[in-house]
């Protein structure tokens, strides 16, 4: 890979041309786009996060603790509104035709989401 190349799991950037994964999420890779540089108008980072639907999920979670039993279901659904509370790393990209092309991961995979839109927003905004 050359110093002009940046690429990661949320994808490529080259010297005229992006790869990512469009719609990509938790449980879905995506589909792969290709896109010349010069057709992206902008890119975003952001944090995703449902806290209220998590907060509600990790008080049932932690509700179904007080049935031996229930605890088998109380640990994933609790897990699962964390997640939701902690909040996912989302790339959103927009082309010339707004289309904005989303990708999100998981929680823990927000510094890879921070360093891909930061290197496409240094390809293409260098002065």
């Amino acid at each position: 890979m050359s110093e002009n190349e940046f690429s990661n799991m949320f994808g490529t950037i080259t010297e005229d041309r992006v790869t990512y994964f469009r719609k990509k999420s938790w449980f879905s890779g995506g589909s792969r786009e290709d896109v010349p540089l010069k057709h992206v108008t902008s890119v975003r980072y952001d944090i995703a996060r449902n806290a209220v639907f998590g907060v509600i999920l990790v008080l049932v979670g932690l509700a179904m603790f007080s049935s031996p039993k229930a605890v088998v279901l109380g640990v994933p659904i609790a897990a699962l509104g964390i997640l939701l509370v902690w909040g996912s790393p989302m790339v959103v990209v927009n082309t010339s035709g707004n289309d904005l092309n989303t990708m999100k991961s998981w929680p823990w995979n927000r510094g890879a989401a921070q360093e891909f839109a930061d290197a496409l927003r240094k390809k293409l905004f260098k002065d």
